[in-house]
């Protein structure tokens, strides 16, 4: 019999030689199982095939990751890691989680356009995502060498501190970023959603005019599929408490019960969120225009990703002000945008919360692959800059209104004052060498998935 020394010390030995605690594929593939265990199996299969596409579709479909990576880091104390430096924050923020969309003022508008993962957290969290998509996008493009890359990162860096100082005390609460406002390409691209949408595209590609002339949805392979008749009658019968969420002075439906004209189950839309349970609800408009009914957006809200990475004083802040996941939602939609959607709410059923917000008839995703001159990059990650800081500072105003709403922008002028090309090192940093990380990941992940 060895030696009790020498048992340790196999048992030492065996431990380094089949432990996964250090080895970041082993990792990889345990986040992906953990975070994806309760997704049927059809869906989880199309997300995990979506992913495989490229590494910017990994990062998109793993906002887990991320937050396991940089929560909490204490990077974040460079630049801000005080209570003051927080705000309401998109949480799943990349190139392709901006796009266009009708605002209730009628203009088509650009900006943030996905809620779910948004949460109250340090405002450097979103430029670090931000950044990296930029990066992770670029590559997929093909587009841009490394130092015309970290240029455009440089220029998204700095007008986003430039933005957030020179707004000081100017109210902001309607400022919309629209094709009379923003740079060429944008603008360009703004005029043409305009022309080549509407809401009779919409209906015409999502219903059809069925029996009595009265409007139903199409069945539409991958996308779309009626609803069976339980489910139904459920969402029917919840839209009674969810008009109490709606903001009654905006509304465009009232005594919706009647209204209902059809339900069906959205099918393949995302990546992050493939597997939730989600619908379209078809309503009659209030005119007897042939092109006036609604399409409501019914989806599943659970946690945001980063409330996982949160701190006991943070879950504790969270869970006091907010009854669901989808209350969440609807509060941070209000804070970011800048004409929340008239139809936002929330409503339950079946033991699940649902956000409740007007699909637009105007949206659309910017194309990134027609940026092929440096110029016209550099314009667009400025006016991404611009947006966000815009969308950061009206969040943190209506987050601190009833103390000092102006606090936010204080801290962070103070904080990086002097010290705009230090941040702009800092940020093309994180963000180029965590998008190499990125891509090592997706490899581990194709291989194992």
């Amino acid at each position: 019999m060895l030696p009790s020394t020498h048992v340790a010390l196999f048992k030492l030995k065996n431990i380094i030689f089949t432990s996964k605690s250090y080895d970041r594929k082993g990792k990889i593939h345990e986040a992906i199982e953990h975070h994806n265990r309760d997704v049927q199996m059809p869906f989880r299969q199309e997300k995990f095939n979506k992913m495989k596409d490229s590494p910017y579709a990994f990062f998109r479909g793993s906002n887990h990751i991320f937050w396991s990576d940089f929560a909490g880091d204490w990077q974040i104390n460079r630049f801000g890691g005080s209570a003051f430096s927080r705000t309401w924050l998109e949480g799943d923020a990349h190139v392709y989680n901006m796009g266009a969309y009708l605002n209730n003022s009628g203009n088509i508008a650009f900006g943030f356009d996905d809620y779910d993962d948004s949460l109250v957290a340090d405002y450097q969290y979103d430029i670090w995502r931000f950044a990296t998509s930029m990066v992770l996008d670029a590559w997929q493009n093909g587009k841009f060498q490394d130092e015309l890359l970290n240029q455009a990162l440089h220029i998204f860096a700095k007008t986003y501190l430039k933005t957030i100082s020179s707004y000081e005390r100017v109210d902001l609460f309607s400022c919309s970023f629209n094709q009379d406002n923003t740079c060429k390409p944008l603008a360009k691209f703004l005029a043409k959603t305009s022309k080549k949408y509407s809401r009779e595209r919409m209906l015409n590609k999502w219903t059809e005019v069925g029996e009595g002339n009265v409007r139903k949805f199409r069945d539409i392979e991958g996308k779309l599929s009626p609803a069976d008749l339980e489910t139904r009658d459920k969402i029917r019968h919840s839209f009674v408490d969810y008009l109490k969420t709606t903001p009654k002075e905006l509304s465009s439906i009232s005594d919706t019960h009647n209204k209902i004209l059809d339900v069906s189950e959205r099918r393949g839309a995302g990546t992050g969120s493939l597997g939730l349970k989600r619908y379209y609800v078809l309503i009659a408009g209030n005119t007897d225009h042939a092109y006036d009914d609604l399409i409501l957006d019914i989806k599943q809200q659970e946690q945001p990703t980063a409330f996982s990475y949160l701190s006991d004083e943070e879950i504790k802040e969270y869970e006091f002000n907010f009854e669901n996941h989808a209350h969440r939602h609807a509060e941070a939609y209000k804070a970011l945008a800048e004409f929340p959607d008239q139809n936002l709410g929330w409503l339950s059923f079946d033991g699940n919360f649902f956000s409740v917000r007007e699909r637009s008839p105007f949206k659309n995703d910017f194309p990134t692959e027609t940026l092929e001159k440096p110029k016209t990059y550099f314009q667009m990650a400025s006016q991404w800059a611009t947006i966000m800081a815009t969308k950061h500072l009206r969040a943190a105003r209506r987050l601190n209104h009833s103390l000092d709403q102006y606090v936010f922008e204080a801290t962070i002028n103070r904080i990086a004052r002097d010290r705009e090309e230090e941040f702009a090192v800092f940020t093309t940093r994180i963000a180029k060498s965590y998008a190499k990380q990125v891509r090592k990941d997706w490899l581990y992940f194709c291989e194992g998935f």
